[in-house]
């Protein structure tokens, strides 16, 4: 049981909590005592400065080893050093919530849909790494209604590819590190590389539309998943270029046979006239 306080003079307890305070800080819940209790402009910007240090200074430190440090963030998570970065599954799914507002396509792949009619009424849609160069014939509400409902169910399988990396890197590698849940930590980290390299390659795009050709995007995804692979797996280098080539292969297959089943349901469910 927690121990309360009860009502005698000088006994400061809790305001979360409701237990005795010994310190600066709860025991039981971990709140500062000073916390709800009338505070000054110094515990303001006492509180102000340490949040945005500590979040923003775990952040950058998280990303910087992301993009520069290939494996680094799983190599932390599977030796227990946890707190000190952004947890995987949140990091993935702020980039990946990022990267679907921002982005000029679908998927890590940065697919872009592009609707058309022919001559004869039939409606056809392309998914290229690339915008294309001619408009579409098809009314803009029906163009938004079928962003609208491709958006929705993307989001809802998007998250499928992960495990796919999990499953193929366990078979790869499941001798070394057996349990699942390792090889998942990594397929986090990897698709948050991926995604957020994926981001920031179509941003300039949004200005100067020519630039929009993200192919060699899948050449810097795979030496990074090499180089990951060094770190966490280490082994001969012919060995490890087969393996990497065989799981990155597997991940194309799944992210191109998800869109174009999100593409399929979306063109199905749209009422194209």
């Amino acid at each position: 049981m927690l121990e309360t306080a009860h009502p005698s003079v000088g006994v400061e307890t809790c305001l979360n909590c409701g237990r005795i305070l010994d310190g600066p800080f709860c025991a039981a819940c971990g709140q500062a005592e000073h916390e709800g209790r009338h505070p000054t402009l110094a515990h303001f910007f006492h509180d102000l400065v340490h949040e945005f240090a500590h979040v923003d200074g775990t952040i950058f430190r998280t990303i910087k080893a992301l993009l520069f440090q290939p494996g680094k963030l799983t190599e932390e998570y599977w030796a227990g050093h946890i707190v000190a970065w952004v947890r995987p599954i949140r990091l993935f799914l702020v980039i990946a919530a990022v990267h679907l507002l921002l982005s000029v396509g679908i998927g890590p792949l940065n697919l872009v849909p592009h609707i058309t009619r022919d001559a004869k009424g039939k409606v056809s849609i392309v998914a290229n790494s690339e915008r294309l160069g001619r408009a579409s014939n098809v009314p803009e509400e029906q163009q938004r209604e079928f962003s609208e409902k491709l958006e929705r169910v993307y989001h809802l399988i998007r998250y499928t590819p992960v495990l796919v990396f999990a499953l193929g890197s366990w078979l790869l590698y499941r001798r070394r590190r057996p349990y699942f849940v390792s090889h998942l930590i990594s397929g986090l980290h990897f698709y948050s590389f991926w995604y957020l390299l994926a981001l920031l390659l179509s941003l300039p795009s949004r200005v100067v539309p020519s630039l929009d050709r993200l192919d060699y995007a899948n050449v810097v995804s795979i030496v990074y998943l090499f180089l990951a692979h060094r770190r966490l797996f280490p082994e001969g280098r012919f060995l490890r270029t087969i393996k990497t080539i065989f799981l990155f292969v597997v991940l194309i297959v799944a992210e191109a046979s998800l869109a174009m089943a999100a593409l399929w349901w979306a063109m199905k469910h749209t009422k194209f006239t």
